[in-house]
C-alpha cells in the first residue's frame, strides 16, 4: 500500500492510500469509509479486488492519517463532498467508481447529486447509508400498514443518532470504552457465518470522538425536513442491501435506490458492518457493477435475489430424483410459479428428459443431469457444471431417496450401505456441494430436504427406512441452525402416503422375489386408493420454500402422526411394535413415509 496526502479546498490535509500501483488502463475504484472507522475498513475488499482495478481509500477528515479541521462546520456535507472531488483530482484517472459504507455512502449519495463532482464519477455502490433528504421522504413516505411498520423500525433503529448529538454524554462513553464495546457488540450481528472475517483492531479513539461531528454538523435538518425538490444524478447506482443491518434498514436502502433510473438493489447477508465481515460479498458485487457500467460485461441476474427471500419467481431451482413422482412435479410446480430455470436432477435420464419437457410447458427454462446422488464426487462436479452453466443455485430441492422394508435382523449390510448411501448421503452430499455455493455468495438461499412420516413414526417393519429419515429430520434442523446466520433457510418436509411408482421399487428385506413382487402390488393398490397426488405434496413443498417452517408434515395422516409423537410419544412407540407385513390388507402399508419419494437417485 502507498501513501499519499492531498489539501482540501479548506487547507485540511487528506491522507489518501493506493492499495498497489495505479494503472491508467484499469478502471479506479474510490472508496470512502463511514463512522468511526478509517481507511483499513476497506482492507478485505481491496484485497480481492486491487487485482483487477486500482483501489484506493482515504481517511475521512477527521479519522485514520487525515488532519483535522479546526471547528465543526469542516465536516459539514458540502465540504465532504469537495474532499470527494479533490481526491478523485489527485488521482489523475479520469472518472472513477465510488464504493461508500456507512457515513461514506452519505458523502458519496451527496457527490453523485452535485453537478460539480458527478461528473467526475461513473458509477456508485452504496452500502448502509442513505441520501440524507431521501432518508426524510421515506420517514413521510408510509401509506400502508406494512409501511407504517417499516419507517417505525427505522426510527427505533436510527435512535441512537439523538445520544451522538447530545453534548459530553457520547464523549464521555467513549473515553470510558463502554461505547467501543457496544460498538464491538453491534458489529457481531450478522457476521458469525463461516466465512465472516474479524478483524484487528484499526480504530484510534481520536476516529470515534471527531467522528461525532459527521452527525452534529449534518444532523437532523435534512431528516427532519428534507427538501421538496429531491435531487437526482445520472450515474449508475448499485445499493448492497445487508438484510441484518439493524440501523440502516433494507427498506430505507431500497428507497434511497429508487433515485437513479440506472440502478439495482442487490440484498445480501450481513449485518451494519458487512464491508468487514463479508468483504468477499462486496468485492464481487461491485467488480460486477464496474464491469458492466465500464467494459459492458454481463451482469449475472438479480432478480432472483431482489424478489425476496421466500419468492421463487426468477429463481434457480434443483430437484434430486426429478425424474418422477414428486420430484416431477415440485419439478413442474416451480417452473409454474415463476422459477427461471429448473435444473432436473435424477439416475433415470429418460425420465428427467420427460420433467424437463414437463418443465419447459409449464414457462421456466430447464437442463438434465444424469447423476448418482450417493456418490459424492459426482455431485461435487455437478455442483461446478450448474454453477458454471446456470450460476449458484437459490433452491434446492433433496428429494432423492428409495424405499426399504423389513425388520433389523431381515436388513442386511448391503441394505443398509444401500439405504443409507441413497436417503441420507444423498441429502448430505446436495447440501455440501451447492450449500457451499450459497454461503459463498453471500445472498441466501432455500434448502428443502424431502424426509417422511417415517422420520418420527418408527416401525419395526422398516427399521433401516425410518432410521434415515429421521436421520434427514435431524440432519435437517442442525443444518438450519448452522446456515441461520447466512440467511439460507433449511426445511424438512415429510410426506406420508403419496401415489407414486416408489412402491414397485421398495425393497423387501427378508423376502423371496415373488414375496416381494406380491408385496409391492398390494402396496401399489393401497396408495392408489389412497390417492394423495404428487402435484398436491409438491404445491407444499413450493409453501415451504416461501415460508420456510423447520418441519412441514404433508398429507393429513403425517400431520396426524408429527402431532402423536409430541403428545403421545408412548401410544407412537406401542404402534411401532406392530408387523405392517402380516396380512395382504397390512402389508401394502408397508411405508408410511415412504412414499413420498421417487424410487431413484
Amino acid at each position: 500500500m502507498t501513501g499519499a496526502t492531498v489539501t482540501a479546498s479548506d487547507g485540511v490535509t487528506l491522507a489518501v492510500h493506493s492499495y498497489g500501483a495505479i494503472e491508467r488502463e484499469r478502471p479506479t475504484i474510490l472508496a470512502v469509509h463511514g463512522y468511526p472507522d478509517n481507511h483499513r475498513v476497506w482492507d478485505g475488499v481491496a484485497e480481492k479486488l486491487s487485482r483487477r482495478y486500482n483501489f484506493v481509500a482515504y481517511d475521512v477528515r477527521g479519522s485514520g492519517e487525515s488532519a483535522s479541521p479546526a471547528n465543526r462546520s469542516g465536516y459539514a456535507l458540502p465540504q465532504l463532498v469537495s474532499d470527494i472531488g479533490a481526491v478523485i483530482d489527485s488521482l489523475n484517472v479520469g472518472e472513477v467508481h465510488l464504493l461508500g459504507h456507512d457515513w461514506g455512502s452519505v458523502q458519496c449519495w451527496a457527490a453523485v447529486t452535485d453537478d460539480a463532482v458527478s461528473s467526475k464519477i461513473a458509477s456508485f455502490t452504496s452500502i448502509s447509508g442513505p441520501h440524507l433528504n431521501y432518508a426524510g421522504r421515506f420517514l413521510r413516505s408510509p401509506r400502508t400498514p406494512r409501511a407504517v411498520a417499516e419507517v417505525a423500525r427505522q426510527v427505533l433503529a436510527s435512535s441512537y443518532i439523538w445520544f451522538f448529538l447530545c453534548p459530553g454524554a457520547p464523549e464521555a462513553a467513549i473515553r470510558s470504552r463502554l461505547a467501543l464495546k457496544v460498538f464491538d457488540a453491534v458489529e457481531r450481528i450478522g457476521s458469525s457465518s463461516t466465512r465472516s472475517r474479524r478483524r484487528a483492531g484499526y480504530r484510534s479513539i481520536d476516529d470515534y470522538l471527531n467522528g461525532l461531528n459527521l452527525y452534529r454538523a449534518n444532523m437532523p435538518a435534512p431528516v427532519l425536513a428534507p427538501t421538496a425538490q429531491l435531487p437526482h444524478t445520472r450515474v449508475p447506482v448499485q445499493v448492497l442491501a445487508a438484510r441484518q443491518d439493524y440501523f440502516v434498514t433494507p427498506a430505507l436502502q431500497r428507497f434511497t435506490g429508487s433515485i437513479p433510473a440506472r440502478s439495482r438493489v442487490v440484498p445480501i447477508e450481513g449485518g451494519h458492518w458487512v464491508v468487514s465481515s463479508r468483504p468477499d460479498v462486496v468485492a464481487r458485487l461491485t467488480g460486477e457493477w464496474v464491469d458492466q457500467v465500464v467494459e459492458g460485461r454481463p451482469v449475472p441476474d438479480r432478480s432472483a435475489a431482489d424478489a425476496g427471500r421466500g419468492d421463487v419467481r426468477g429463481k434457480l431451482a434443483l430437484v434430486t430424483g426429478a425424474g418422477a413422482g414428486i420430484g416431477r412435479a415440485t419439478a413442474v410446480e416451480l417452473a409454474r410459479q415463476g422459477a427461471r430455470t429448473v435444473v432436473v436432477v435424477d439416475r433415470d435420464l429418460a425420465g428427467a428428459n420427460e420433467t424437463a419437457d414437463a418443465v419447459r410447458a409449464a414457462g421456466a427454462e430447464a437442463a438434465v443431469y444424469q447423476v448418482d446422488v450417493s456418490d459424492e464426487a459426482a455431485m461435487n462436479s455437478l455442483a461446478a457444471q450448474v454453477h458454471n452453466k446456470h450460476g449458484v443455485v437459490d433452491i434446492l430441492v433433496n428429494n432423492a431417496g428409495i424405499g426399504m422394508a423389513g425388520r433389523f435382523l431381515e436388513t442386511t449390510s448391503a441394505h443398509w450401505d444401500t439405504v443409507i448411501g441413497v436417503n441420507v448421503r444423498g441429502v448430505i452430499n446436495g447440501s455440501r456441494a451447492f450449500g457451499a455455493q450459497m454461503v459463498e455468495r453471500g445472498q441466501g438461499g432455500t434448502i428443502i430436504n424431502v424426509a417422511s412420516a417415517a422420520a418420527f413414526l418408527p416401525s419395526k417393519s422398516m427399521v433401516a427406512y425410518g432410521t434415515t429419515k429421521a436421520a434427514v429430520l435431524a440432519l435437517s434442523e442442525a443444518m438450519r441452525a448452522d446456515f441461520a446466520d447466512d440467511g439460507i433457510t433449511v426445511t424438512a418436509v415429510c410426506p406420508g402416503f403419496v401415489n407414486t411408482n416408489i412402491a414397485m421399487s421398495t425393497i423387501y428385506a427378508g423376502m423371496t422375489a415373488e414375496q416381494q413382487e406380491r408385496a409391492r402390488q398390494q402396496a401399489d393398490a393401497a396408495y392408489r386408493r389412497r390417492n394423495y397426488t404428487p402435484e398436491a405434496t409438491a404445491k407444499a413443498i413450493v409453501k415451504a420454500v416461501r415460508t420456510g417452517p423447520a418441519v412441514m408434515p404433508i398429507s393429513p395422516e403425517s400431520r396426524i402422526g408429527y402431532a402423536l409423537s409430541h403428545i403421545s410419544p408412548g401410544l407412537v412407540r406401542l404402534f411401532a411394535r406392530f408387523d405392517l407385513r402380516r396380512t395382504a390388507a397390512t402389508a401394502s402399508t408397508v411405508e408410511p413415509g415412504a412414499a413420498g419419494h421417487r424410487a431413484t437417485t
